[in-house]
Formats: structure tokens, C-alpha cells, sequence
């Protein structure tokens, strides 16, 4: 009965206030979750032991802000290994090759500002939150990119509609609202863009998302579906130096509750493959800390 009241209280408000409303809770619920977990004393030792500058991976010195650290508690972002599956990806982004980068769900900054320092393109950040705004322009002024990084509170079907016929790069992390944003007309228009969707569904309805994706993507792309790996202290050997961390190494890069996490890789049709390499080739090489 609650959940059918939410989802119809959903449905009358505008989209606009249901996203804004859903990027305040989360964060609320992210930094109260963190608190209890002990993951922001955990990222207090590694800052206190290492600094606040990416150790490696393909962001591999963009300065992070020490509120901006211990809001999100993304630790395994300070060590470089976040979301390693999608290093490959991340990887071959290269200057010139966009017209520009959206960052849909840009949170702290870690990507939108991470992408801009790569590549030197224009990068439009989404976030209804406005601290996650504030604390993602903070880190664009310490990594010298204010120039280059927009912030924004909301990403609409007509922002999308409005790239028609540009080379962007789209990375999505909208939380459950990629099929209502990526309609079939709106992946029309981004025919000639690369996108990485961050795919979220509820508990009742598990692969809903990708099967809607991929079937709106099937004409314009070529999709892969990848899928986050369980970490192991042991596939970072560059990262030897957590050992002094004990028992909170393994925490430091196990990015606590996204054991059954996917995300959708789009890339237009015609483009070619990542220099013709096979999935397996194309996993981060990280570069020594």
C-alpha cells in the first residue's frame, strides 16, 4: 500500500521535482549509511596516510576535496580503482575526439571533473542535489577546470534532443530514471554519441532496464553490458602500500554495495571497435603509484 501511494505521488508531481526531491534523499541516505558503516573513518586513514590525489588508474592525479571525499566515501575513487570495469572505456577518451561530455548524476565531481582534466572538453554536469553541485565546482576550482566544467540541476529528454548530430560522450547515473530519459527518440538523436548508462532496477523487476536499453540502442549502437567484478586486495599489486591499512585495505577498494551492479555501453554503429581489441585486452593497466 506505502509503495503504491509513493509511485502514485510520482506520477502528479513533475519530473523535474520527483528528480530533485530522489537526489536529496539519496545523498541524506549515502552520508548517514557511510557514518554507520565506519567508510568515512576508513577514508579519513587513507587521506591522513596518502593524501587527497588520485593514486592511479586513469584519473591518476585529479585533486580531491577532503568534504567532497568524505561525503561520498569513495575511497576506492582515491585509490583509482572505481569502477575499474569501466576503465577501458574511460581509458580511450581522448582530447578532440568530443564536441563535448555530459556527466548525468555527477554527484561530487569525480567524473565531470576527472574527464575534463583528460580530455580538455566542455563537460556539462547534471545533479539535482545542490550540494553535490557546490562540492563538484569546488573540485573543478582546485584541479584548474572551472573554464571548462558547467554545473546543472537537472538533464531533461530535451537537453538530449539537443545534441542531435554532435560527437558527445554520455555518462549516466541517474538512479532508475535512464529509461524514462533515454526514449527512443532521444537515442535517435544521439546516434553518432558514446554512452556508458549505469543501470538501476527494484528488487521485483531485476533486468528491466537492460532490456529496455539495449532495445532502443539495437538500431543506432552496438551494446555491451558489463558487470561489476568482486575486488580483491590481490589484483592491485601497485596497490602494496594499503597493507599498514589491516583489515580496512579490503574495504578501502571493495565499494561496499555494488556487488550486482551493470552498466550499458553504447557506441555508435560504424565506429570502429577499441583498436580491435577483445574486452579482455582492453582492461586498465594502472599506472604505478
Amino acid at each position: 500500500m506505502k509503495a503504491s501511494v509513493k509511485r502514485r505521488i510520482k506520477e502528479l508531481l513533475p519530473l523535474r521535482l520527483v528528480v530533485f526531491l530522489s537526489g536529496v534523499r539519496w545523498w541524506r541516505f549515502v552520508e548517514r549509511a557511510h557514518a554507520q558503516s565506519g567508510m568515512r573513518d576508513v577514508c579519513t586513514r587513507l587521506m591522513s596516510l596518502y593524501g587527497a590525489t588520485v593514486l592511479c588508474g586513469p584519473f591518476k592525479g585529479l585533486k580531491l576535496t577532503t568534504e567532497g571525499l568524505l561525503t561520498a566515501c569513495n575511497s576506492a575513487g582515491l585509490l583509482g580503482t572505481y569502477e575499474k570495469e569501466l576503465h577501458p572505456w574511460i581509458q580511450e577518451l581522448r582530447p578532440g575526439k568530443f564536441d563535448r561530455i555530459l556527466d548525468i548524476g555527477a554527484a561530487e565531481g569525480y567524473y565531470a571533473v576527472g574527464l575534463a582534466l583528460r580530455t580538455g572538453a566542455r563537460v556539462d554536469a547534471y545533479d539535482p542535489a545542490p550540494r553535490a553541485l557546490r562540492l563538484c565546482r569546488s573540485m573543478a576550482k582546485l584541479n584548474g577546470v572551472s573554464s571548462l566544467v558547467r554545473t546543472h540541476s537537472f538533464c531533461s529528454q530535451r537537453t538530449l534532443l539537443g545534441l542531435s548530430g554532435q560527437r558527445c560522450f554520455i555518462l549516466s547515473d541517474c538512479e532508475g530514471f535512464e529509461t524514462s530519459l533515454f526514449t527512443d527518440e532521444v537515442v535517435r538523436a544521439l546516434r553518432n554519441c558514446d554512452l556508458i548508462v549505469e543501470l538501476h532496477d527494484g528488487p521485483a523487476r531485476p533486468g528491466t532496464a537492460r532490456r529496455i536499453l539495449e532495445a532502443r540502442f539495437a538500431a543506432t549502437h552496438r551494446v555491451d553490458l558489463v558487470k561489476f567484478k568482486p575486488r580483491h586486495l590481490g589484483d592491485f599489486p601497485q596497490l602494496a602500500c594499503l597493507e599498514q591499512l589491516g583489515a580496512d585495505a579490503q574495504r578501502a577498494i571493495s565499494e561496499e554495495g555494488r556487488w550486482d551492479q551493470e552498466w550499458l555501453i553504447a557506441t555508435p554503429l560504424g565506429a570502429p571497435a577499441a583498436a580491435g581489441r577483445s574486452l579482455k585486452d582492453r582492461m586498465p593497466q594502472f599506472s604505478p603509484v
